[in-house]
């Protein structure tokens, strides 16, 4: 049995709830963040997720990604660079 990958892709966007203009990538997040995205990927509940939110009280969008675990996982709301809108908050 092939074991998961537990990196991540570091051109996976994300923006915090409601702020759509503070993007960054993956790896500048909280470590604490970092680490419940992980664990959002790699948990068997197949149910795509609208936003990431940490134990911190930190909500996430993610905006951008070409990793295909990321992708079934969460739904991506397009980011500034992509001339995409947010959902109203």
């Amino acid at each position: 049995m092939a074991r998961k990958k537990k990196t991540l892709r570091p051109d996976t966007t994300l923006a915090p709830v409601g702020e759509p203009d503070k993007e960054v990538y993956v790896r500048e997040l909280p470590v604490c963040c970092i680490c419940s995205f992980k664990e959002a990927i790699l948990e068997a509940d197949h149910r795509r997720l609208l936003e990431l939110c940490c134990s911190c009280g930190r909500s996430w969008h993610v905006t951008s990604s070409l990793d295909s675990r990321v992708l079934s996982r969460f739904v991506t709301h397009a980011g500034p660079r992509a001339g995409g809108t947010y959902p109203a908050a």
